[in-house]
């Protein structure tokens, strides 16, 4: 679909998932596209960030086409929530920008992230007695992955429903998205490998036409040929947010340049990531299992550096 972002199942709000969404105007979304290139060969994608931390969509697109074939970008989940953070704070329009204006990054993680674990907290005493240990506790990642209708226990739902919408889900876009087991996790419990293509936004940055390769033959698309020059460059970068910006790495500025509140040099922004990176140490230890099980790719040596246990 020419849609930058359609958010058809889930838009950027959590509480209005949208699972039972009008399947006709997807339909003719996707009709609209085969008629105006007059092919009927042509493989249809949707590029929305907000499905792979929705409950319920692996159900919805495993319905829609069984042998769909799904492809999550991972990247380093504190350099995710700092990001988010910048990107709200900056753009007055945004949906988090309400509530982030006023903060520095430290103050964001001081208030926020205590919510956060405060929601994990009330929803511990719901989880199935003798189940697995969650994340936080020191459990690995269980043998068969759990998912929102596929093995997920009450608990382990609404402990989703707190990565997603704490704080009025707010905060949950910005530090809850970034528990990828959690989300990876119910993908894998509907899709086999097979079907699942896990990248890190790491080697896409080091080695993109190896990635871009890598994703055409996954999903089965003919080879195109790149430019060197477009892919040397970095798009939708921070002072340059749109997809069709592309700068130079030396073009962009560092963040101590910006007035956004998170400033590397600053004390106080260090603990914030220290605190954020102990958050996630656990959620990433079982990313790391899954990649040391072969079921992933391995993931980045700089992130087993960052969340050793």
């Amino acid at each position: 679909m020419r849609v930058e972002e359609a958010f058809f199942f889930n838009p950027q709000d959590p509480g209005n998932t949208r699972c039972d969404h009008d399947l006709e105007v997807l339909h003719q979304l996707t009709a609209i596209q085969r008629i105006k290139l007059n092919r009927q060969d042509l493989l249809i994608g949707d590029w929305s960030a907000t499905h792979f931390s929705c409950t319920c969509c692996p159900v919805s697109l495993k319905m829609i086409n069984p042998d769909i074939k799904i492809v999550v970008m991972l990247r380093d989940p504190t350099q995710r929530a700092l990001s988010r953070f910048v990107e709200q704070k900056r753009q007055a329009n945004f949906p988090q920008h309400q509530a982030v204006r006023n903060h520095t990054f430290a103050s964001y993680v001081d208030v926020e992230l205590g919510s956060l674990e405060a929601c994990l907290a009330r929803a511990a005493p719901f989880r199935r007695p003798g189940g697995d240990k969650p994340a936080a506790e020191g459990g690995a990642a269980p043998a068969q992955p759990v998912g929102w209708g596929a093995g997920m226990d009450l608990g382990q739902w609404q402990e989703m429903q707190c990565f997603n919408r704490h704080s009025g889900w707010r905060a949950g876009a910005i530090f809850g998205w970034s528990v990828y087991d959690v989300y990876l996790s119910n993908y894998m419990a509907h899709f086999p490998p097979s079907q699942l293509l896990v990248l890190y936004t790491d080697e896409l940055a080091e080695r993109p036409l190896e990635v871009l390769q890598r994703l055409e033959t996954f999903l089965g698309a003919p080879p195109h040929k790149y430019e060197a020059e477009l892919l040397s460059r970095v798009y939708n970068s921070r002072e340059c947010y749109h997809w069709r910006c592309g700068r130079q790495r030396s073009e962009i500025r560092p963040l101590s340049a910006l007035d956004a509140g998170a400033g590397p040099d600053d004390g106080l922004f260090a603990n914030a990531v220290a605190r954020l990176r102990a958050f996630y140490l656990p959620h990433m230890q079982r990313l790391f299992q899954w990649a040391d099980e072969g079921r992933i790719p391995l993931v980045p040596p700089a992130w087993r550096t960052a969340y050793a246990a």
